[in-house]
């Protein structure tokens, strides 16, 4: 265990400055089209389904519906190109565990563009689970020992590779019935319904921490924390208010965008995400590839079945991994894609 541990955190080897500028820019693409796709796809064409369908609105949500549909394609396509720049980075300059990583990841993005032709078979659904559970926990075990990060950002980022596990693995559960437990995948008999209230704590737990990391960052991040704490203040107050307000509306749009199902109170979430709001962009000036990444899995959301948004979350945890340079505790930031 030690050795594994060993090899883990161990230093890896910088690469050019070509390489660190494409995984830096297709990193931020990716955050800018998974957000366009909770936006447009995951809110506002659910949110037309509570409009008056005559027109002028019917005609205004077959418009959006079709926006929607080019950002929900964005998302995997965005994905693809930047999980090629991680393998070209990985075949110049990674480790073997980042290689294995990356082909597993590829694995993964192949087999949701299959599944999409294919219909699958319960031993498919839960191997294909397990293998994205694996791939999140490891991402989580190696952000969780970089000591570039501060101690909550690496608190925060581990709970959100948990939560990606959790929902991966709870996918075991189909309209069969067939269970992770009874499908044998898990010896100990956890139930798909166990695993995802772990997972939606562990998501509204790891977007507190990752944000709250931000929040207590250093004088340097100070004007983000001015410029952006009111914002994180009032998105807390909003999600308050509309789960007071209309509860069952917003209980319908928090799944279908976000993937929770009401296990967390509002309240909860609505610290949370304030936190986020708040203090991710903090974080971004002294951790860029952490704030990057974890804002890549939080909006991409917990849970969602959709192939692309699976392959983002786990693309976001290796980003998060891979671009904090040894001096970023001390407050010095570097390119997402720089490694050490």
């Amino acid at each position: 265990m030690v050795a594994l541990a060993d090899s883990i955190a161990r230093p890896r080897p910088t690469i050019g400055p070509t390489g660190r500028e494409a995984v830096d820019r297709l990193a931020l693409w990716l955050l800018m089209a998974v957000g366009l796709d909770l936006v447009l796809t995951r809110f506002l064409v659910r949110l037309a389904i509570f409009v008056p369908k005559g027109d002028p609105f019917a005609t205004a949500g077959a418009v959006l519906g079709r926006i929607g549909a080019a950002a929900d394609a964005l998302v995997p396509i965005m994905g693809i190109l930047l999980l090629g720049a991680l393998l070209v980075r990985a075949g110049s300059a990674g480790g073997r565990i980042d290689q294995a990583m990356l082909v597993a990841v590829t694995v993964v993005a192949a087999g949701g563009l299959a599944l999409v032709v294919y219909p699958p078979t319960p031993f498919v659904v839960v191997a294909f689970g397990l293998l994205v559970g694996a791939l999140a926990l490891l991402a989580g075990v190696r952000v969780g020992l970089d000591r570039g990060l501060p101690l909550t950002a690496r608190l925060g980022l581990a709970a959100l590779a948990i939560a990606v596990a959790a929902a991966a693995m709870s996918r075991g559960a189909d309209g069969s019935g067939v269970s992770v437990g009874s499908a044998g995948a898990w010896p100990i008999g956890i139930t798909g319904l166990t695993l995802g209230v772990i997972g939606q704590v562990t998501f509204v737990a790891g977007a507190g921490l990752v944000g709250l990391a931000g929040v207590l960052g250093d004088a340097r991040a100070r004007m983000m924390r001015r410029r952006f704490g009111a914002t994180g203040i009032m998105a807390g107050i909003a999600v308050v208010a509309a789960g007071t307000l209309a509860p069952a509306t917003w209980a319908a749009l928090t799944t279908w965008s976000i993937g929770l199902t009401g296990v967390i109170p509002a309240p909860v979430v609505a610290i949370a995400l304030g936190l986020a709001v708040a203090g991710l962009p903090a974080l971004h000036e002294r951790a860029p590839s952490a704030s990057v990444g974890a804002g890549i899995v939080l909006l991409a959301g917990y849970g969602l079945a959709a192939s692309g948004l699976v392959l983002a979350s786990l693309l976001g945890l290796i980003v998060a991994g891979i671009g904090v340079k040894d001096g970023a505790a001390s407050g010095e930031s570097c390119p997402i894609g720089e490694t050490r």
